[in-house]
């Protein structure tokens, strides 16, 4: 499997690092949340409809994600996992049934406890009722966080299922290839424009503070520079729909996003998620 470089990850890579650098009453009510998943098969997470994790690795794996952008306000949160087969094998047999486990842990002091490890197991989620050996599982929880932030909500967002299909796909498409060639100019002040409500609502859910966000777009010039003329063709693309339909992006077979940029050293992969915020509004990016 290539190695992608995603841009999602860059947000708490920098919070990592410059989290140490805050006071305990700065990072007092920054709050991190994870999800750990422990799974036999190939999965899909996802929380409140939004894609966290598509890993069609064969074997064992344990992962643990922050859900901190995905968590748009405190209340109630929906936690989906979608259950594979290991390759060679038509359903989910007894064994990876009993084996999945998903876990929310909470780190009270943001980072600073992320990095020692000091965590709070809040809710832990098992296929606890029976199941037969199905080509897949899919099972649904929901769970209640508390977070000291709001995030904008894409609940009320155009249904983009609705739409004409061939009409919303061209859309689509257009927008990654404006993307792929601004991306592909090196151009940041585009780029960012771009990225900004994204940006600004992901910093926020992490608590990324001024210096965080200088560095990050240091790395974004980093990446784009990287990235010149090295963009590939948007090609081998299906339409996917998240958010209860009002978000739309573009993927591959694997999951994975056809915007990227190669070089002889690594792969740069741009995931973004676009929605329409009202009636005839243009496709914005969100996520």
């Amino acid at each position: 499997m290539k190695k992608l470089i995603n841009v999602f990850l860059l947000s708490s890579f920098l919070f990592s690092c410059g989290q140490a650098q805050k006071t305990d009453k700065q990072i007092i009510q920054e709050t991190i949340y994870t999800l750990k998943v422990t799974s036999g098969n190939p999965y899909e997470s996802y929380v409140n409809n939004m894609v966290l994790e598509k890993n069609y690795l064969a074997g064992s794996s344990d992962s643990e994600l922050i859900i901190n952008d995905l968590i748009l306000k405190s209340g109630k949160q929906k936690l989906q996992i979608v259950l594979l087969p290991n390759d060679g094998n038509k359903t989910v047999d007894k064994l990876g049934i009993d084996y999945l486990t998903l876990s929310i842990y909470k780190y009270n002091n943001g980072y600073s406890s992320y990095s020692e490890q000091k965590s709070t197991l809040i809710y832990e989620f098992k296929l606890d009722d029976p199941h037969a050996e199905m080509p897949l599982i899919t099972k649904e929880w929901i769970f209640n966080i508390d977070v000291p932030y709001k995030l904008k909500n894409w609940e009320h967002s155009i249904d983009l299922r609705k739409e004409n299909k061939d009409k919303l796909l061209k859309e689509v498409v257009d927008y990654y290839n404006h993307l792929a060639n601004i991306i592909n100019k090196g151009d940041k002040k585009s780029f960012l424009a771009i990225m900004k409500v994204r940006d600004s609502e992901v910093f926020k859910s992490l608590y990324n503070d001024t210096e965080l966000i200088k560095e990050d777009e240091q790395y974004i010039d980093n990446r784009l520079s990287k990235s010149i003329g090295n963009i590939q063709p948007i090609k081998n693309y299906n339409i996917m729909f998240y958010g209860n339909g009002r978000l739309v992006t573009l993927e591959d077979k694997k999951g994975e996003t056809p915007l990227f940029a190669e070089d002889k050293n690594d792969i740069y992969s741009y995931q973004i998620y676009l929605h329409r915020p009202y009636p005839n509004a243009p496709l914005e990016v969100i996520r």
